[in-house]
Parts: structure tokens; C-alpha cells; sequence
């Protein structure tokens, strides 16, 4: 017990280290852009969302706590890499990426790139000129971006359709609302990094023989230790859905993540010393990540649409905390059909219909799953003329399409951001 205790004071020790770090304040910058730039599509106001101040302290401080457990899991199992220079370009790397696309900030991609670049670059010799020696620890890489994605899947299953933004769009003329999902973490993390040379025996934590889980100690060396290494990284999630709610969507995407997390993992475990199966970790690393992506994309490409215009009656698609919508228990994608007996056709008749302000009101609805319920109203003695809705518009003005929405990058963002 003494050396778990002594692993979680180390590990934090470690965490506020990379929480002081200006790299740590330079994401949080990147972050609060990422946000701003997100808030600024719901110009339909359909959902009373949080702040951008808001949204960005929720973001530090669950970044925070994920990167805590995700450190304390790298300590306590013992998923080292080996310590070099390079590794401080990971996270630059991932940035450069995000400028063609803000999805590639994961650093499934950036770490991919960089193991290839490992292989590659390993000193020799080429026209007189000698290449860098980049020796990066593959499997602690491997390792490291399957921690990651262990973290991003329990923020994704928990929060990630918090703030879900609904997007109005438009396939084979027909109308149709779905949700954008934007979330980014700024993530502090005490990396376990093998180093040569020897500590005070003071310093050191005994641990059980079975530690590390994945022993990948260079040849020739012969006195080493392992430490905790403050580092600073980003975590991202950003997906669009027409055809599933977004708590839906979310937690189906974070136990696919999941399992992708401990794929990697197991393989980083394994591949210590097999050149082979570190090379199929660097390409399932992106290949399975991407793939990922593309599959929820096909998903979106051949399911119907959840939210659509209906023919007769209004759709919901946002209904506020207390208004009287929200007592009776409307909720999201519900099509008023009828109020007091009136069919309602469209919004412009049913805003008229609320004109009349009835102090009782007998409202039909249709559910998501086609259901029919009807809800009671009592507003006495002043009458009601607003349930508290937001409606699908039945002549939006703007028009998003999927791709726009996804496609862009981190160089977009800036250079927008420098032209006001």
C-alpha cells in the first residue's frame, strides 16, 4: 500500500508539472479557438448551450482528471518508452496535421508518423550526410497512443454529447436536422520513460518482479531506471449524426474505442522486440482509427435520417429546461400534430393557433418511435402563447452540408481568426 501511495504522489507531483508548463497553456489557447469556432454554428439557436468560457473551464478540468487516471494506469501496469529528444515533437507534429484536417489532431496519426519516421532514420549514413537517430521506443509509442484513446473513450462515453449542436441540412430536397459533436481536452500526463544512469536509493519505489508489463530495455544498457515525465497533449472527438441521437452515437463510438485502445495495447505488449508486429501496430494504429471514422461516415451515407420535416404538424428539436413543454415531458423530435383538436400543419399556423392564449390546452403528439400521447396544460388565468420550443425551420437560411462541416482544418481557424 505504501508504494501506491508513494506512485500516486509521485504521478501527481508530476501532473502539476505539466499543468505549469507553458505548452499546457498554449493548448488551452488552441482549445478555446476550437470551442469559439464550434459555438459560432448554432446560429439557429436551438439549444440554450453553455458558454465558450464555460464549455473551455468543463474541458480543462475534465482533461485533468482523464489525464490523471490514464497516468496512474501508465505507473501502476508499467507502459514505459524510452526517453529521447524526439518524442518533444509529437504533439507539433499532431498540430501540423490538424492543419489540413482538425480531425487528424489525434495523435494516432501523429505517433503513426512518427514510428515510421523511427524506422527510417536510424543514423546511417547517406552521401556523407548523416541522418538524425530518432530511436523511438515503437511499442512504448504503441503503448502510449492506446492509453490515449482508453481516456478518450470514457470522455466520449460520458460527455461527449454534451453540447451537441443541431445542424439544419438538406439531402433529395428534403430537410433535416442532425447534431454536431465537437469536444477537445487539453491533457496533462505523467509519461513512464526509461532512462540510463542511476538514482539515490531514496528516490526509488519498489516494485513487484511482474513490473513493467512491457520490458523493452535497449541492448547495452546496464543501469537504467524508469521515472515520470510531465507531458502535454490534446484529445478530440468531432462526429456528425443525422441518424442517431448523440448520447446514441457517443457511446457507441467510445466502445469502439475501447476496444481499439486495447488492441493497441496488447500488441505494444507483444511486439517488444518483433520488428514485424511493431510495423502492423504502426499501421493498425491509423488504419483501424481512420477506419473508424469512415465506417460512421458510411453509417450516415446509407441510414435515413432521424429528424426530418414532417408533411403535417411541427417537429421539436429543442426544448427548454421549465418551460411548459418541458412539464409535460415533450421531448426532442416529438411532431405536434394537434392543439385543442386542430390539426396543426405548419409552424406559421401553429404559432397562430398559440395567438389565442387558452388557459387549458389538449396538445397530440407523435414520438421519435410513432407513438401517439397526448399532453394537458392548465394556464390559468393568463393563458399560454409559448410552449418553450425550438422547431425545425421549415425555410432555413442556412443550409449545412456534412462535409463542410467536417472538413476543416486548424490552418482555417487561424487564419480566420487573424482577419478579424
Amino acid at each position: 500500500m505504501n508504494a501506491l501511495l508513494e506512485i500516486i504522489h509521485i504521478t501527481l507531483v508530476s501532473l502539476s508539472r505539466a499543468i505549469l508548463n507553458f505548452s499546457f497553456v498554449f493548448v488551452i489557447w488552441i482549445i478555446y479557438m476550437l470551442i469559439k469556432k464550434y459555438k459560432n454554428i448554432n446560429i439557429y439557436n436551438f439549444d440554450h448551450s453553455k458558454t465558450v468560457i464555460n464549455a473551455l473551464v468543463e474541458s480543462i478540468l475534465q482533461g485533468i482528471i482523464i489525464g490523471s487516471i490514464g497516468s496512474l494506469i501508465i505507473a501502476v501496469i508499467g507502459l514505459p518508452m524510452n526517453l529521447t529528444y524526439y518524442l518533444i515533437f509529437l504533439l507539433p507534429l499532431a498540430f501540423g496535421l490538424a492543419l489540413i484536417n482538425i480531425r487528424y489532431l489525434c495523435f494516432s496519426y501523429a505517433a503513426s508518423v512518427m514510428g515510421v519516421l523511427s524506422m527510417i532514420f536510424r543514423g546511417q549514413q547517406i552521401f556523407g550526410i548523416t541522418l538524425p537517430n530518432i530511436n523511438i521506443n515503437i511499442s512504448g509509442l504503441l503503448a502510449l497512443v492506446g492509453i490515449l484513446h482508453l481516456m478518450e473513450a470514457i470522455l466520449i462515453y460520458f460527455v461527449g454529447a454534451d453540447d451537441a449542436i443541431p445542424i439544419v441540412s438538406k439531402k433529395d430536397d428534403q430537410i433535416m436536422v442532425g447534431h454536431l459533436m465537437q469536444k477537445y481536452w487539453p491533457l496533462p500526463i505523467a509519461m513512464l520513460v526509461l532512462s540510463a544512469g542511476s538514482v539515490a536509493s531514496s528516490e526509488v519505489v519498489e516494485m513487484p518482479n511482474w513490473w513493467p508489463l512491457l520490458k523493452d530495455v535497449p541492448s547495452g544498457m546496464s543501469t537504467y531506471f524508469y521515472g515520470l515525465m510531465p507531458f502535454v497533449g490534446a484529445l478530440g472527438y468531432s462526429s456528425t449524426t443525422y441518424c442517431e441521437e448523440p448520447k446514441k452515437r457517443c457511446k457507441k463510438t467510445a466502445v469502439k474505442l475501447l476496444f481499439y485502445s486495447l488492441i493497441l495495447i496488447v500488441l505494444a505488449i507483444l511486439s517488444v522486440n518483433y520488428m514485424a508486429l511493431q510495423v502492423i501496430g504502426l499501421i493498425l494504429m491509423a488504419g483501424m482509427h481512420e477506419g473508424l471514422i469512415l465506417y460512421e461516415q458510411h453509417i450516415e451515407n446509407t441510414h435515413a435520417p432521424l429528424y426530418t420535416l414532417p408533411e403535417k404538424g411541427v417537429r421539436i428539436m429543442s426544448v427548454i429546461a421549465d418551460g411548459p413543454a418541458d412539464q409535460m415531458g415533450m421531448k426532442l423530435g416529438d411532431i405536434i400534430t394537434k392543439v385543442n383538436d386542430i390539426e396543426v400543419l405548419n409552424t406559421r399556423q401553429f404559432r397562430a393557433i398559440l395567438k389565442n392564449e387558452y388557459t387549458f390546452l389538449w396538445i397530440e403528439v407523435q414520438h421519435i418511435n410513432g407513438d401517439m400521447e397526448t399532453f394537458e396544460f392548465k394556464a390559468y388565468p393568463d393563458g399560454i402563447r409559448d410552449l418553450q420550443v425550438r422547431l425545425i425551420p421549415e425555410n432555413p437560411r442556412i443550409i449545412y452540408r456534412h462535409q463542410s462541416v467536417q472538413k476543416i482544418g486548424l490552418f482555417h481557424i487561424i487564419k480566420n481568426r487573424f482577419r478579424k
